[in-house]
């Protein structure tokens, strides 16, 4: 009982942490440890093949999302940056993702546009007006994109833990943190079997910030 007690308590802090990065992170984990309040698990079985159109960098992605939202606001300002994978080893994974969904805030209007970034071509998919400016992030190092944080998820378990859970979902969130300075959160998840790996690394510095490398059973 001392043991469960002590991993609960580990995985209410990396919620906590990971809370700060992205609202989706916190009800991610959520879904994991107090049920499948997200569907997620119906998702996963049902989810289209992985597209065959091949990778994009994160600055590439960026780019063509900066276009889509600067057309619908000329001050649009990025807010995160996040993509996903299923059911990849450490190749597929290192070759990078395939898609990228934007959030960008714009101050003038209060909104916040979310663009999704596939085969080359953004798009805006929603916007809504918010009354709390989220953070924004400024360009820096995370620009070179996520390779260093994928390594250091895999050396910090990630690579065992895909093994054990080959059709686990990987998310991966770029976001301004509660205390500041801009950091990746990298999850991945087994829906079936509720089996968790996180991961939080400072953008800037490739500092390891928080890791969780225990995975309920």
């Amino acid at each position: 009982m001392k043991g469960i007690v002590g991993l609960s308590k580990r995985n209410w802090m990396m919620m906590l942490t990971v809370a700060g990065l992205g609202i989706g992170y916190l009800l991610l984990l959520g879904y994991l440890l107090w049920g499948n309040v997200l569907g997620l698990r119906a998702a996963a079985t049902t989810a289209s093949p992985t597209p065959t159109y091949v990778a994009i960098d994160l600055w590439g992605a960026y780019e063509r999302a900066c276009t889509a939202a600067r057309g619908q606001a000329a001050d649009a300002q990025l807010v995160s940056a996040s993509t996903r994978w299923q059911g990849v080893g450490k190749e597929a994974l290192l070759n990078g993702a395939t898609g990228w969904t934007f959030v960008f805030y714009s101050a003038a209007g209060g909104d916040v546009f979310d663009v999704v970034v596939e085969a080359g071509v953004g798009r805006v998919v929603n916007q809504a007006q918010v009354w709390v400016a989220p953070k924004t992030i400024a360009e820096g190092k995370w620009q070179a994109g996520p390779r260093d944080v994928l390594l250091a998820f895999l050396a910090y378990g990630g690579q065992a833990f895909l093994d054990e859970h080959p059709q686990a979902l990987v998310d991966l969130h770029l976001a301004e943190g509660d205390e500041g300075g801009t950091a990746w959160a990298i999850v991945a998840l087994d829906p079936e079997e509720r089996g968790l790996l996180a991961l939080v690394v400072d953008a800037e510095t490739m500092q390891v910030l928080l890791s969780n490398p225990d995975s309920p059973r």
